[in-house]
């Protein structure tokens, strides 16, 4: 999970926790997640905010989707703000209720099988 605010984060870990969902973060920026893939971090699925402190999440994204990880953009934005080459992502509009986002991922393991 990449997020740039704690108390997000923080409360996101804690709902995927209470599912026995496994977290690989949270990242508060791009560069510390690409470092944790570089080192061999593996992702079933990632969760990323849009924007992180003014740093578009787009270049994680890109890897991630090379690497054939799913992927839920969250954002505070409307879809005029996600590049076309990235609006066949899942999206949820911030704030971000739970059970839209544990759905969302239940949908992407779905079409995975």
């Amino acid at each position: 999970m990449v997020e740039d605010e704690y108390l997000i984060a923080d409360a996101l870990c804690s709902a995927f926790e209470m599912e026995d969902v496994r977290v690989v973060g949270p990242f508060p920026n791009i560069a510390s997640a690409m470092t944790a893939l570089d080192e061999g971090a593996h992702a079933d699925a990632a969760v990323l905010d849009v924007n992180l402190n003014g740093e578009r999440v787009f270049p994680l994204a890109d890897r991630l989707i090379a690497d054939n990880v799913p992927i839920i953009l969250t954002t505070g934005y409307d879809s005029d703000a996600i590049p076309r080459n990235y609006a066949h992502l899942q999206r949820l509009q911030k704030p971000v209720h739970l059970h839209e986002l544990f759905g969302c991922l239940n949908g992407l393991f779905a079409n995975r099988k």
